[in-house]
């Protein structure tokens, strides 16, 4: 934060020693060019220079302007005898060239499949021609040399292969898709071209990516398809998040669900590498906390070798909070589960725990009362299911409340309202949990959900010492919380 300040400040120095120069040099005459350096001349500086064009052919004796110089256009400066010459900027990349070709009208010029190994697909493009001559087609598939996954030579067939498409006339081709039963699942491109024309470009060696230039054919539709099966085992939640306290150790439960008809193997281990390298320092997040990778010695996995056939199974991950923990950490649970349509970033669990200390302080606030006035105080808190990971383990917010009289006599008030209110929900099927909705054992049927509790405690006093009041408030299972001084008038 410094360093910018610095940094500004020197920048704004420095304009302001460049504008008291150009004030000065502005009452200065400059002398005319030379009259025997031939060559076409423009000034240098602001455009607000009055010269007519702001080019002077070479010469122009007897010609004086304030505060700029005036070179020479192959960047020589002509102030005086020529001296060191001014680079010249370079230029900007050419605009393309773009060749003769014919332009058709084609419909679509994307489609989307989405197919499995063993499908067949078959889809229709029409191609229109309206210039006024007829044109030839001849159908090829193209395959771009970025893709990861390159599409087969008898993937694609295209009937018909060529035609001939009159003036003002349009031709249907009929693209049929089929994907061999052992093609590998993932993301294939490719461009269903039909005439050779390419739009001929000029570019920079820095923009090719590749060695050789890929050509840009005019008249194509582009294609795209996920090879994809659907998948056999289901797991939930691939989100958690939680608050933990130092010195303790949470289970968290992950579900996995096999639909298929054989045993799929499972081996569940932390993902990633456990120091996470920041080379730049970063802010306090958030509130002073700092943010991690947590360590994996903090974690111990449990879980069976296989999830069978049409059944389900779970993974529990323990998680063992140190005494000298601090802040947000996150880590993630690679499942590797052995089913070929889940990849390696699809059977990922994230956690992500936030170690919160409970303050030791009170918190405290003073406010004024009337002798013999009474008063009251009311504390109170919410929780939320999404804030938490399992409802078993809810520890209801709880307030130590101290107020202390003008004399410095400290009163402990009695509470005298306690009200805990409840927001319920009919999930229909679903819980909620700190990842959202989730479902719910098909074999329950709970329908009201507790999405939020609020507990409150309001103290009174009667007949009080006049005088200022100081309160405190130690909340312990509070996140966060809120209080009401009502004064009797």
């Amino acid at each position: 934060m410094f360093a910018k300040k610095k940094i500004v400040a020197s920048v704004a120095v420095l304009l302001a020693i460049l504008l008291v120069g150009t004030v000065i040099a502005s009452t200065i005459p400059v002398p005319a060019p030379i009259k025997d350096i031939p060559g076409a001349y423009q000034v240098a500086g602001s455009p607000d220079v009055s010269i007519e064009g702001r080019v002077v052919e070479g010469g122009l004796a007897g010609t004086s302007v304030k505060g700029y110089y005036i070179m020479r256009g192959d960047g020589i400066e002509t102030r005086g005898q020529p001296k060191v010459p001014i680079p010249v900027p370079p230029k900007g990349p050419e605009e393309p060239v773009v060749s003769e070709y014919t332009k058709l009208r084609i419909s679509p010029t994307y489609e989307w499949l989405e197919m499995e190994p063993g499908d067949e697909r078959v889809f229709t493009v029409e191609v229109k021609h309206d210039e006024n001559k007829s044109v030839s087609t001849q159908v090829f598939i193209e395959s771009p040399p970025y893709s990861e996954y390159t599409i087969g030579d008898n993937w694609i067939t295209v009937e018909p292969e060529s035609a001939e498409i009159a003036v003002a006339d349009k031709q249907e081709y009929n693209v049929t898709v089929q994907i061999p039963v052992n093609a590998e699942l993932g993301y294939y491109n490719a461009q269903i071209v039909f005439t050779n024309d390419t739009w001929s470009m000029t570019y920079p060696e820095w923009s090719m990516p590749y060695p050789e230039k890929f050509p840009a054919y005019v008249n194509t539709c582009e294609l795209s398809i996920n090879v994809w099966r659907p998948p056999v085992v289901f797991f939930w939640p691939r989100h958690i998040s939680d608050r933990v306290k130092v010195g303790k150790s949470y289970e968290y439960v992950i579900q996995l669900e096999n639909i298929g008809d054989t045993a799929i193997a499972i081996n569940p281990e932390i993902a990633g590498e456990e120091e996470r390298i920041i080379e730049l320092p970063l802010p306090p997040f958030p509130y002073g906390y700092e943010e991690g990778r947590m360590p994996n010695d903090w974690l111990t996995i449990e879980a069976p070798a296989t999830v069978s056939a049409h059944t389900t199974a779970t993974v529990t991950v323990t998680v063992a909070v140190p005494e000298d923990a601090s802040g947000w950490r996150d880590t993630k649970i690679n499942l590797n589960i052995d089913d070929p349509s889940i990849t390696e970033w699809d059977g990922i669990v994230y956690m992500n725990l936030e170690v919160w200390k409970p303050p030791t302080t009170p918190y405290s606030d003073e406010f004024s009362v009337e002798q013999g006035g009474a008063f009251s105080v009311m504390v109170s808190a919410r929780q939320y299911a999404y804030d938490r990971y399992s409802e078993m383990e809810e520890e209801e917010p709880s307030f130590n409340t101290v107020l202390s009289a003008p004399n410095n006599v400290t009163v402990t008030p009695e509470s005298t309202k306690t009200v805990k209110k409840r927001e319920v929900s009919l999930g229909l099927g679903m819980k909620y949990g700190p990842w959202g909705p989730y479902p719910e054992d098909a074999a329950s049927e709970e329908q009201y959900h507790v999405m939020s509790t609020e507990y409150s405690k309001t103290y009174e006093v009667t007949n009080a010492t006049g005088g200022t009041w100081t309160l405190e408030i130690l909340p312990i299972n509070v996140q966060d919380f809120e209080y009401t001084i009502e004064i009797e008038e």
